[in-house]
């Protein structure tokens, strides 16, 4: 008997134990629906436009693709033109110096950062002068002034070997006239002398030479007359001869074939050398702004037409869902009570919990009851 009892107690246990966690397994969906009238929607529709996001600004790589030397500029200019804010800066290059290490990466200055644009380059000369006369010389026909001058150029163009170059003027007091040439030719010269009163026309009784004019004559020829006639012997005879001998001598003479002008051009002769050479650097900047300095910037989008139209169909699409899940429920409403708020579902579901506990509670003591009672009815006997 109290092997029965003891078993009977241990299945009121079992089950107490039970019914509790089938009650907790139960489904409660029809207790978490809240009453109809707390679900009714509202009319009023809140639009919110949030901005776009800016795009964040991707820091560029300052890095450059060149071998950068130590190379400082010589000059930099800031200007603002049209709106447009640029950094100028000049770069004084040696012959040894490689122009393509001239900076050419991005900086920041005064709150903007500066992109190249452009390099220029320029070159400079350097310009050495020296006086100079060069001599012209003219060949004329005359060594006449007046009709020299017409043939000289009043200026020339000089270039020398070592490559100055200049504009020459004459200088007409440096015209000097020389003969560049003589040709010399010969011809005879003749003279006569007379010899009177000769008392033979024989030639031995005329000079062979005579000296003119420091020249010496050579007899050539004696032309023979009578002086006077005289009668002897019924003839006429003649009582003297006179001589006119010729006499000739050769003789040169000396013909200027032309004449030789030699005149000076004076003036000052340059000579161009390349001297410096400068790169100019263009920075055009843009102004360094932070994402919440452009998101103020930026002004509120505002909804257009088309995102109204799309807002009012909206709401018109949420009313019509709303009044056709409403015509249900009221007819639910209408035949059923109201179901119980959460908080009612919870005391429910404990309700059930206790309820099922009693029957446990009663059984338990029923046996420890009945277990009393054989106890006192043995102790009696």
């Amino acid at each position: 008997m109290k092997r029965i009892l003891s078993i009977t107690c241990l299945a009121a246990i079992l089950l107490c134990c039970s019914i509790p966690a089938f009650a907790s397994a139960m489904p409660d969906a029809p207790n978490s629906t809240a009453p109809i009238s707390e679900k009714q929607p509202s009319n009023v529709t809140i639009t919110v436009v949030m901005p776009d996001p800016a795009p964040a600004i991707e820091p560029k790589s300052t890095e450059s693709a060149l071998p950068q030397a130590l190379m400082f500029p010589s000059d930099v200019t800031e200007t603002v033109e049209n709106g447009v804010r640029r950094v100028i800066k000049t770069y004084e290059l040696t012959e040894t110096e490689n122009p393509e290490d001239i900076p050419r990466e991005a900086f920041e200055r005064g709150g903007y950062r500066y992109e190249l644009t452009d390099v220029l380059r320029r070159e400079t000369a350097n310009a050495e002068t020296r006086e100079h006369v060069e001599v012209v010389t003219v060949n004329t026909d005359t060594k006449e002034l007046e009709k020299i001058l017409p043939l000289l150029a009043p200026t020339m163009e000089y270039t020398a070997e070592d490559g100055f170059v200049g504009i020459l003027t004459l200088d007409v007091t440096s015209i000097k006239v020389e003969t560049a040439g003589t040709k010399t030719s010969s011809y005879t010269m003749t003279v006569t002398r007379e010899y009177p009163r000769l008392s033979a026309n024989d030639t031995s009784l005329v000079p062979k030479t005579v000296e003119d004019k420091g020249k010496t004559y050579t007899l050539a020829g004696v032309d023979w007359r009578v002086g006077n006639y005289a009668t002897v012997d019924y003839e006429q005879v003649a009582e003297y001869y006179t001589a006119v001998a010729t006499y000739t001598a050769t003789g040169s003479s000396t013909k200027v074939t032309g004449y030789t002008t030699t005149v000076a051009y004076n003036g000052t002769l340059a000579k161009l050398t390349q001297g410096k050479t400068f790169y100019t650097a263009y920075f055009e900047g843009e102004e360094i702004r932070t994402p919440l300095e452009m998101t103020e910037q930026t002004p509120a989008a505002m909804p257009t037409d088309t995102d109204a139209s799309v807002e009012h169909e909206h709401d018109a699409d949420t009313a019509e869902s709303t009044a056709t899940s409403a015509e249900p429920d009221a007819t639910a409403s209408a035949s059923a009570p109201s179901a119980p708020s959460d908080s009612d579902g919870s005391a429910k579901n404990n309700n059930y919990t206790w309820l099922a506990v009693i029957p446990c509670i009663a059984a338990a003591a029923g046996g420890a009851y009945y277990f009393i009672k054989k106890r006192k009815a043995a102790k009696s006997i």
